[in-house]
C-alpha cells in the first residue's frame, strides 16, 4: 500500500510542472544554503545566521507540505478519496500514508540541510535528532491546513502562503528567553527553533534542558495535527 502512494505521488510530481517546482525549490534551498551560512558568518552577527538556520530548517519541511497538500488537493478535485470508502482501501489510511511520506521525505531533507549548514559540527548530537523529528511535522501541519481550509488548488496556494506566516513565531524565539516564550508555543515550529537556540545562545532558557523543549513540541505537533485533520475529515465528511 506504501508503495503505491509512493507511486501515484511521484507520477504526480512528474506530471505537474508546480509540483516539479517544488521540488526544485527545495534542492535550491539546500544549494543556497551551502553559500549563505558561511557568507552570513563572516559577515554578519551570529543572530542573522541563527535566523538563517531556523528559516531554512523550517522551510524544508513546508515545501513537502505544499506538495502533499496540493496532491491531496488533486484527490478531492477527481474524487479519489470519496471513491476509496466503496474500496477495501481504508481512506484515513490512505491520507495517513500520505501525510508519512511526507514526514519522511521532510525528514531525509532536514538531515541533508543540517549537513549542508554545518549544524551538525555546532549542535549536540541529540539537539540535532529532536530538531529533524520535530521540524520535519512542518510537512503534514502544512498539508493538512491546506486542505482543511481550502477546497480547490487556487485556495490552497493562498492558504499555503498564509502558513509561511508561521515562521515568524519560531523567530521570535531567539528573542524572548522568559516565560513569554510560552505566548508563542502555539506555533509548532517554535519547539524546533528553541532547540536550536538552547545550543547557540549562551544563556539560560525558562524551561531548561533541550529534552523538555523536545517533549512539549512533540505533545504540541501531535495534538495540532490531530486537531486539524478531526476537521479536515468533518469538513469533507470522510
Amino acid at each position: 500500500m506504501f508503495t503505491k502512494v509512493i507511486k501515484h505521488e511521484l507520477r504526480n510530481i512528474t506530471r505537474d510542472r508546480m509540483y516539479a517546482f517544488f521540488v526544485f525549490y527545495e534542492i535550491l534551498l539546500i544549494a543556497l544554503s551551502l553559500w549563505l551560512i558561511p557568507y552570513l558568518q563572516d559577515t554578519s552577527g551570529d543572530l542573522a545566521v541563527q535566523i538563517t538556520f531556523v528559516v531554512l530548517i523550517l522551510m524544508s519541511g513546508i515545501v513537502f507540505g505544499a506538495i502533499t497538500g496540493f496532491t491531496l488537493l488533486d484527490d478531492q478535485d477527481d474524487g479519489v478519496l470519496f471513491s476509496l470508502k466503496v474500496t477495501p482501501i481504508n481512506v484515513n489510511v490512505y491520507i495517513f500514508l500520505k501525510l508519512l511520506m511526507s514526514y519522511i521525505f521532510s525528514v531525509i531533507a532536514t538531515i541533508i540541510l543540517v549537513i549542508a549548514t554545518g549544524l551538525l559540527d555546532m549542535l549536540p548530537l541529540i539537539d540535532i535528532f529532536f530538531i529533524t523529528l520535530l521540524s520535519s511535522f512542518q510537512g503534514p501541519f502544512i498539508a493538512l491546513v491546506m486542505n482543511a481550509f481550502s477546497s480547490n488548488k487556487v485556495e490552497g496556494f493562498v492558504i499555503m502562503k498564509l502558513t509561511g506566516l508561521t515562521i515568524i513565531g519560531p523567530i521570535l524565539a531567539l528573542f524572548l528567553t522568559d516565560w513569554t516564550e510560552l505566548l508563542i508555543g502555539i506555533f509548532p515550529g517554535f519547539w524546533t527553533a528553541r532547540i536550536m537556540s538552547i545550543s547557540m545562545l549562551p544563556i539560560d532558557f525558562f524551561l531548561g534542558p533541550s529534552w523538555i523543549y523536545f517533549s512539549l513540541g512533540l505533545i504540541i505537533n501531535v495534538i495540532s495535527i490531530y486537531l486539524i485533520h478531526r476537521y479536515f475529515k468533518f469538513k469533507h465528511q470522510l
